[in-house]
């Protein structure tokens, strides 16, 4: 007899595999890009505010695709909307390689969701996240959303690697913008990727009407201002102006720049992984403030390290606990949202963080450019601490649905 379960499981487990192939590929282009693109930009003779313009713009653009997946997603078709983007990915890094006109590199930061920091907080992982949050069960969630990032931090950490390889390889003529042909490439083949997901079609819902409940509009907006506050800080310190940060102030050459964030980036990967033990041990709320606040303290120490070896440690011991709020924030977000809203509200909430960051680039390359190199990383830690603070408090008596059963449970228990 056909089993109908067996070939939903096992389709599940193939659109799994596909979404983490294609999350590996964006990601290490991305970082490749992230680390490569200012100094690229300097290298050709751009101004250090135009670098931070391009960084500005390179966030802000992720804008726009947020809002389309908000309001269109379930019209469009989740599948065709990821393919439409690829090729956009595509069309961006021909750009920038291709032209040194002062519009079309604007064009291609615009288009090209190409990221900041590494990571990502555009429309692709708004649509993934949903759609692997209707894959998995409560007890699952977390440790899906901990395997997801994990591979893009496995990508971040190769694609921060290989961003060395033009300058190791120049003496064979290798040149820097052979780095945005591979960002087209595997754009490219992202896009054939998704172009095979037929099963995505129609996955996080068929009601093309409706966007958000309001109770999930109430949740979302309080969420919103918050994660704002976290990526406003964020912006001070994201990745390219880490590399230009060590490359202005120690002189640090691309090849030195690609090996420590190599190291910074696999042991943020490392700590990935045991995000949902910390989870399932103290909550996912817990998990998000504590890890976070530690990482925010060593991040304002970085500037204050009397060596670049030091200010590399304390970059390390950062990036230990810096991102192992991640996973728990993407599942308490999902799980304290209706099914039908997560990808809208993924969308939204990635949107508010997209547009605070953006603002902050340009005041921290205009500090650097005036010699204040503390400042950066002191006021990005702050803001990041407020935030950790007001997330706690606001949310602390709104536990996701398998925290309220374990606790009713263990209240049976002692009864």
């Amino acid at each position: 007899m056909y089993d109908r379960s067996r070939t939903a499981i096992h389709m599940s487990d193939r659109t799994q595999n596909k979404l983490m192939v294609t999350k590996f590929l964006r990601v290490f282009i991305c970082s490749l890009i992230s680390i490569i693109l200012p100094i690229y930009l300097l290298r050709d003779g751009w101004a250090l505010s135009f670098v931070g313009l391009i960084t500005s713009l390179t966030i802000l653009s992720a804008i726009p695709f947020n809002i389309l997946v908000t309001y269109q997603v379930r019209r469009i078709g989740e599948r065709r909307l990821l393919i439409g983007l690829s090729m956009l990915m595509a069309l961006s890094g021909v750009l920038f390689a291709w032209s040194q006109n002062f519009i079309m590199l604007i064009l291609a930061a615009i288009i090209g969701l190409v990221s900041a920091n590494g990571t990502e907080t555009g429309p692709f992982q708004s649509i993934e996240q949903a759609i692997l949050s209707t894959m998995a069960d409560e007890k699952g969630r977390t440790k899906m959303f901990g395997y997801y990032n994990l591979v893009g931090y496995v990508a971040m950490s190769l694609g921060s690697l290989f961003s060395g390889l033009p300058d190791y390889l120049a003496n064979l003529g290798v040149e820097i913008k052979v780095a945005f042909y591979i960002y087209t490439a595997a754009a490219i083949l992202q896009g054939l990727i998704y172009l095979t997901m037929k099963e995505l079609d129609g996955m996080c819902g068929d009601d093309t009407t409706a966007i958000m409940a309001p109770k999930t509009k109430r949740t979302v907006a309080r969420l919103s201002a918050l994660f704002s506050v976290d990526a406003f800080g964020g912006g001070f310190i994201i990745k390219n102006l880490l590399t230009t940060w060590f490359y202005l102030k120690y002189g640090m050459a691309l090849e030195e720049l690609a090996v420590i964030f190599f190291v910074a980036d696999i042991i943020t990967a490392i700590s990935i992984v045991l995000a949902p033990r910390v989870a399932k041990r103290i909550g996912l709320l817990n998990t998000m403030v504590l890890t976070h606040l530690i990482s925010n303290i060593f991040l304002i120490l970085v500037p204050f390290a009397p060596t670049p070896e030091l200010s590399v440690g304390f970059l390390f011991i950062r990036q230990t606990v810096s991102q192992m709020d991640v996973p728990a924030r993407q599942s308490y977000t999902m799980a304290i949202i209706r099914s039908e809203d997560r990808a809208a509200a993924a969308a939204v909430t990635n949107t508010s963080r997209t547009v605070a960051q953006s603002v902050s680039p340009p005041i921290s390359t205009a500090l650097m450019d005036a010699g204040a190199f503390v400042f950066p990383f002191f006021l990005g830690g702050a803001f990041k601490i407020a935030y950790d603070v007001s997330i706690y408090l606001s949310f602390r008596k709104i536990k996701p649905p398998e925290e309220c059963r374990a606790s009713a449970k263990q209240a049976d228990e002692e009864e």
